[in-house]
């Protein structure tokens, strides 16, 4: 291990936190049936760009305990803070993947921050304008959301994502709350005027490759609501901005961003 790098488990679901660098802090919230492994790349990377890096699994995730069965959004942000107040952060940066995404943004709007990065996140409810009320299994996986199970739809589904990783990415999903996707399918409202901080939106040209994926559309809408900047990345799909070939393309954007901010 680094000597630089830790982990831990905190509160009474035992949240599993890894941290690794030095510096500025930034807390990474991973995505639907994931966990803190797919955020390897980002940690290294911003670790090495001066920046103390932290990743979470969210309750019922990875090496976390507790479990994703009657978890609400609400509860996956309440996990954050535990994290954030154990380690005593104060005003983090803040960036989410997907599902992950929509929690930094509740996160930020209800909690001191110092910046607010949403990666091919899941829309607000301002941002997508609908509202549903469908019902989903307590817990549900990945191919009950359309993945593919066939390894050559998958791969023509993921072109940007290397075999070696794609099984990963396989191993590693897991289940996910049907609570919190009904929470998602409702719409979960953040007023523009409810985030202080600085945000950035980052979609994935490819990212409705996926039936569950979100992509450049959904991350535009976002920007445009929050007034915010969009950053597109070319080829990538919504698991490919963490994984695939052009994850790197995501991270140096957003590291320009933030020191354009002073972050």
């Amino acid at each position: 291990m680094n000597m630089n790098e830790s982990t831990a488990v905190f509160g009474t679901n035992k949240i599993f936190a890894r941290s690794i660098g030095a510096g500025k802090d930034i807390v990474f919230i991973h995505m639907s049936w994931g966990s803190s492994w797919a955020l390897n790349n980002y940690l290294t990377f911003f670790s090495k760009h001066g920046y103390r890096c932290h990743a979470l699994d969210l309750r019922g995730h990875g090496q976390s305990g507790g479990t994703v069965e009657g978890a609400s959004m609400r509860d996956y942000v309440e996990d954050v803070a535990t994290v954030v107040t154990a380690l005593g952060l104060q005003s983090p940066i803040v960036i989410g993947h997907s599902m992950g995404g929509l929690v930094a943004m509740m996160y930020g709007a209800a909690y001191p921050v110092a910046a607010v990065v949403s990666l091919d996140g899941s829309p607000t409810f301002e941002a997508q304008g609908t509202s549903g009320e469908e019902i989903y299994p307590a817990a549900y996986r990945p191919t009950d959301a359309g993945m593919p199970t066939n390894p050559l739809k998958a791969m023509m589904a993921l072109p940007d994502i290397y075999p070696w990783h794609m099984m990963q990415l396989k191993k590693h999903l897991t289940v996910e709350s049907g609570v919190a996707r009904s929470d998602r399918k409702r719409g979960v409202s953040i007023p523009k005027e409810s985030i202080k901080a600085p945000l950035f939106f980052v979609g994935a040209e490819k990212g409705t490759s996926l039936p569950f994926g979100i992509g450049i559309a959904k991350a535009t809408a976002g920007a445009q609501y929050y007034n915010a900047p969009v950053y597109e990345v070319k080829g990538a799909t919504h698991p490919g901005l963490l994984i695939g070939k052009y994850w790197k393309d995501a991270a140096e954007a957003i590291l320009k961003w933030l020191q354009e901010h002073n972050l």
